[in-house]
């Protein structure tokens, strides 16, 4: 594709020409990085003579064209239903500083983003903010519109940014924290798989087991006519309820279903106000995972109240923002109170020492970014710290993981082989005998 572009150089001098690029964003790019120029315009060059031929050739067919718009609705509400990831949004955010940087208005970097965005729902989105700053409302209050998908802490940077004439470095610093808290997500998900697969593994072998296996057993040792060990009592007594049935459903695809639904129950109940509450709760007091949530929740609390302190949102603000943000009801609810705290002119550090939910590494690093003035920077030092630690503790989980693992199938599989071994010895014993 060919576009027409009217551009400035470094001494201010006008320069039009004509640049060849696959998309606008790719053109924009050429000329800012490979030619030095800023952007005052970029137009796709059409070719008006072929189009008005192509159109006169193409028959009219209304059937067609209302099939078109079906599909178009369609392909409307899949779209709106599609997930925006963390890294649609930081690709969005550094793709959209790159072109400001280059000299294009935000309306129309916005609108060349709505047609580039590989997310559908995304690209909707774009196109909807947009249009609405193209009628006069401002960028932020655009996005505030969308609250799905933007969260407030993004909206409050954005909107400190506007204010303060420094868009484009907002965009950049969201841009790399949103792809540091995605990257941090992905690697707690991926350490939780290998745990989660084997206990999976073992609650279907446990079923296989006792539908299977141990229903044949039982009929042997009934054969034998000997009293059976204890534990070989309960496992056939276990057996025998997953074998049997309640009403039409057997006892096994029961289970299946309580877990299933219990798992549904308690998405349910996380999402409500107190039951998130309770579930934070629990989650910060577990013996392994623990640390590692609160740790998590720290970052997420100090790089928020970094970014928003850097981009001039007042402190009691930024507290409101990132207690809204953080991700965690426990730390939202206390740093609410914080905030009110501050309001009635009580320092943060003063506010939150002597608490379990903020180390006292945490404490002594605000106070001194309280007392000299510098406490965005210290803030991102202890994000820093934190994601590191975080990391770190991702990275080992499934070596922390595993000697429990083996310690809980031995124990069940020597459970089990003893249970089965025990009246098997004694058969050959009495048959020994006889």
């Amino acid at each position: 594709m060919q576009f027409q572009y009217v551009a400035r150089d470094k001494k201010s001098a006008e320069v039009t020409g004509v640049i060849t690029a696959a998309s606008k964003l790719e053109a924009a790019d050429q000329l800012f990085n490979e030619k030095q120029l800023n952007v005052i315009s970029l137009d796709q060059i059409d070719d008006t003579k072929e189009k008005t031929a192509a159109k006169k050739s193409e028959p009219e067919f209304s059937a067609v064209e209302s099939s078109h718009g079906l599909i178009d609705q369609i392909n409307n509400f899949f779209a709106l239903h599609t997930k925006v990831t963390a890294k649609d949004k930081a690709v969005m955010f550094r793709l959209l500083a790159v072109m400001i940087n280059a000299g294009l208005s935000i309306i129309k970097a916005l609108k060349i983003l709505s047609k580039q965005s590989e997310n559908p729902k995304l690209r909707l989105v774009l196109g909807d903010v947009a249009t609405r700053v193209e009628a006069g409302i401002r960028f932020s209050d655009a996005l505030d519109e969308h609250g799905d998908i933007f969260i407030e802490s993004e909206i409050g940077m954005i909107a400190a940014g506007e204010a303060s004439g420094q868009l484009n470095k907002t965009l950049v610093n969201l841009a790399t924290e949103t792809e540091k808290s995605a990257s941090l997500r992905k690697k707690i998900k991926s350490a939780m798989i290998y745990p989660v697969s084997v206990l999976t593994v073992l609650v279907g072998a446990i079923i296989l087991v006792m539908t299977m296996v141990i229903p044949k057993l039982a009929e042997l040792f009934a054969t034998a006519k000997t009293e059976l060990p204890l534990a070989t009592r309960i496992l056939v007594a276990i057996s025998r309820w997953f074998t049997g049935k309640t009403f039409i459903l057997p006892n096994w695809a029961l289970l299946i279903a309580l877990i299933v639904g219990g798992v549904l129950f308690i998405g349910a109940w996380k999402k409500t106000p107190l039951g998130k509450l309770h579930w934070d709760r629990l989650m910060i007091k577990l013996p392994i995972f623990g640390p590692m949530i609160q740790k998590a929740a720290l970052a997420s609390f100090a790089r928020q109240l970094s970014l928003l302190s850097d981009s001039g949102v007042p402190i009691v603000r930024a507290l409101e923002i990132t207690a809204n943000a953080v991700g965690n009801e426990v730390y939202r609810i206390r740093l609410l109170d914080t905030k009110e705290d501050v309001e009635r002119g009580i320092t943060i550090h003063k506010n939150i020492e002597n608490d379990p939910l903020f180390p006292e590494l945490v404490v002594s690093m605000i106070a001194v970014g309280e007392q000299t003035a510098q406490l965005g920077a210290i803030a991102h030092k202890i994000a820093e710290f934190y994601d590191e630690e975080v990391d770190t503790f991702a990275k080992n989980l499934s070596t922390i993981m595993e000697p429990l693992i083996i310690v809980v199938i031995g124990t069940l599989v020597a459970g089990l082989v003893a249970a089965i071994m025990q009246p098997i010895m004694d058969m050959t014993d009495i048959a020994a005998k006889a």
